[in-house]
This record gives C-alpha cells, structure tokens and sequence, in this order.
C-alpha cells in the first residue's frame, strides 16, 4: 500500500486504481490543528461509526469492506473539493460569524433578519454552509464564491445541497432517537471516475458531527458535548483558538498545549457513549 495523505486524524492509503484505505488514529485536532495527545479507541470508535452509518443512511456510497480494527476499503472517486456542513442551530463557528454580522446564509447576501438570536438557538430551518476542504484552515464559501471559482457546477451544487440537506434529515432522525440533538454535521462528496454520478464519500462520526444530550439543552449556555466540543471549549478557555488565529493571520505555528488526563478520559468518554446510544450496540475495545 501507498501512502497518499496523512490527514489530521486520517491515512489514505492506495491499493489499486480503484480502492482506497482508510486508517482511523486515535490523533485528534480543534481548530485545525493535529494536537499532541490522543484519544484512546477514538480510531476504532470512528471505523465502527463508519460502518453504522454507511450501512443505515440511504442512498450511495463509496463503502467496500472493513478491512480490520480501524481499517475500511472504500472505492476511489473524485473528491469535490468542498466541505458541506449543514447547521441546524446557532453554534460554533456559525455564531462567531453571527456576531460579527458576517454570515451569508443564501450565497446571495441574505443575512439572518433576527439580530438578537442566542448562543445554541434552534435556527428557522436548516442552513448549508459549505466551506473550503484545506488540511491548513477550512473557510466559509458562500454559493456565489464556490460558482465564480467553478469548483463544481451550478447543477452539481443544488445537487450536492439536496443531498446534504437530505442526509442530515436521516441521520437527525436516528441521533433524535437515541436522545441527543444533532447541532450541525459536515459531508463530502465525490464523483464516480467512470460514470460522473455524486455519491457520499469520506466518513462521519463524532469527528463530523456536534450532538447534545436533549435533556440538558439549553438555549443561551455552551453546551454539553458528546463529541470533541468538550475538547474545543477547553482549549478556547486557555486562549489556544486565539493563539490559532493570530498564527494564521501571521503564518506562525501555535504553541500546542498538553491536554489533561480528564480531558482525554472524558473525551474518550464520550465518543463510546455516542457510539453505543446511537447504533444501540456495545463498543469492543479489542476486536
């Protein structure tokens, strides 16, 4: 096998012309940077959740086989080079951008018209919110930017949107089942090589998505994460986001910060019981 990226938390690996390998680690970033520590079984957490989700969500693909404990054989397609989150409630990076009046919700300059909205409020309907796909720092992309800079066609976009919009409607209803809210999840997508046809690629899990325990919800607080948010809002609350950001806007690289034990505990935690909650099965450790 060839390595061919060695992404922040993920290794490609090409077989042939036609397959690819995906190797889950235990790395773990925030705010795309690849931190020091890692999370244990968050590899073989985010191979499982592959399966589940591959396996439940309809529509297709790019799944093959499991190749081992945190190991997935997937087909080779053409990678659209765009990230496409879609975002369910004001959180994150989305209410940064909220409070610096700096969100295009419609690639057309259409604004959020409520301008007292709070941290975590239930949006007026889903919100696609594509952004570049960088292993450096992903960026908001508007419809308008992503059409000027012909990253895919107008056809190719709505298409890509529907899909979104549609796959997060069914994993909202599984994650909604199992007592969590879904906030926000992020999609790739890739072109078949021989017949063009848009499928799903990449993986998703925790590592994806931004879900919350239903019974804690509450609108105008930071909320309590069953994801790697636990992660973000320590690292936020020691200043690294904006050490990060004053090191991008410089070209610098940030002092990475050691991560106490409780964090990974808990944050190791917290992938298990997404896992088991979700796909109702228990998490093995050891295969």
């Amino acid at each position: 096998m060839k390595l061919i990226r060695k992404g922040k938390v993920k290794d490609i690996y090409e077989t042939n012309d036609n397959t690819l390998i995906f190797s889950f680690s235990d790395r773990i970033s925030a705010f795309d940077v690849i931190l020091n520590d890692e999370i244990p079984y968050k590899g073989k957490i985010l191979c499982d959740f592959a399966l589940f989700w591959f396996k439940v969500l309809k529509g297709k693909n790019h799944f093959r086989r499991r190749v081992d404990t945190n190991r997935i054989e997937v087909a080779k397609l053409n990678m659209i080079p765009i990230e496409c989150v879609v975002r369910s409630y004001l959180y994150g990076s989305l209410y940064s951008r909220y409070l610096q009046n700096a969100i295009d919700i419609s690639g057309t300059g259409e604004y959020f018209i409520n301008k007292n909205l709070q941290l975590a409020s239930k949006l007026p309907g889903l919100v696609f919110d594509p952004t570049t796909k960088s292993d450096q720092h992903d960026k908001p992309l508007s419809e308008t930017e992503i059409l000027k800079n012909e990253l895919v066609s107008k056809t190719e976009l709505m298409q890509i949107k529907k899909l979104s919009l549609d796959l997060f409607t069914q994993v909202d209803t599984t994650v909604s089942a199992s007592g969590f809210i879904l906030s926000d999840i992020k999609f790739e997508f890739g072109k078949d090589p021989k017949t063009g046809e848009i499928m799903l690629g990449d993986s998703i899990g925790p590592d994806e998505f931004r879900i919350w325990n239903k019974g804690d919800y509450q609108v105008g607080q930071i909320q309590d994460s069953y994801d790697k948010q636990i992660l973000r809002d320590w690292l936020q609350e020691i200043g690294f986001r904006q050490e990060v950001e004053k090191c991008n806007n410089n070209s610098a690289k940030p002092n990475i910060p050691k991560l106490p034990q409780d964090i990974i505990e808990k944050v190791s935690q917290r992938y298990v019981d997404a896992y088991e909650r979700i796909t109702r099965s228990t998490f093995t450790k050891l295969d």
